[in-house]
């Protein structure tokens, strides 16, 4: 915000950091907040009712600009919330991941602060054979299909058809897409088949619009689709 300053930092898993005032910062009012899509809707709403309830910053504290209220909220990914928090592009960064040690010393002294914590869930249409067939998969299972190492669900499980599976992907930048390589590629590489997605909403639009489709996305969202099976993982459910 070029009022004060604020250099906030939200991780999905949900943490914000904020800084001290800068000198020679303009202010002209506007605070700029961005990056992952799983914390967008939540921070568009945040910040239109914010607008509407105090207007001017000195609504906000008598110690603040009469100066109107401008808050613009965009998405790009967790990467990318990061990385303009670092160079000062957004005031505000959105990520759906922890912070990379790297990260946080380039952040310097921005604070953050845990807004919410949710967990990835791996899904399948509720229709496709694989849903009809298990309700736990393995890291393993999800490895080879994420891959490409199995692009059929007969390749997953030996009594399913040989049906090819419509992987769809969030983008690399997305902070789902990180843990995934992470925690479950490892040295393995993401299918160049799968559809890569830029939001969880048209990742959840895609995935309920296939009967084949296979992916992982909020469990929160996951859950509250009438279309979509979410599995247990290892046994342990989302």
């Amino acid at each position: 915000m070029k009022l004060l300053k604020v250099c906030l930092f939200i991780l999905a898993l949900g943490t914000v950091i904020s800084c001290a005032p800068r000198s020679g910062d303009s202010v002209d009012g506007t605070l700029r907040i961005g990056g992952s899509t799983t914390l967008l809707p939540l921070m568009a709403d945040a910040a239109s009712r914010f607008m509407d309830t105090y207007r001017t910053w000195d609504n906000v504290d008598p110690g603040l600009p009469n100066e109107n209220i401008l808050i613009y909220v965009t998405g790009g990914g967790s990467g990318f919330g990061v990385s303009s928090a670092i160079n000062g592009t957004f005031d505000i960064g959105l990520s759906s991941r922890p912070l990379r040690s790297e990260e946080e010393t380039r952040l310097g002294n921005h604070r953050q602060f845990l807004i919410s914590q949710d967990c990835l869930a791996f899904v399948s249409h509720g229709n496709s054979p694989l849903s009809m067939a298990v309700d736990n998969i393995t890291g393993e299972m999800v490895a080879q299909i994420v891959s490409g190492e199995a692009n059929t669900w007969h390749d997953v499980h030996s009594d399913l058809p040989a049906t090819p599976i419509v992987l769809i992907l969030r983008d690399v930048a997305s902070g789902s897409s990180e843990m995934v390589r992470d925690l479950i590629l490892h040295d393995r590489g993401f299918s160049p088949r799968g559809i890569q997605v830029p939001s969880q909403g048209s990742n959840l639009q895609r995935l309920e619009g296939n009967v084949n489709s296979f992916g992982y996305l909020s469990s929160v969202v996951a859950q509250r689709s009438d279309e979509l099976k979410v599995f247990m993982f290892e046994g342990v459910e989302p």
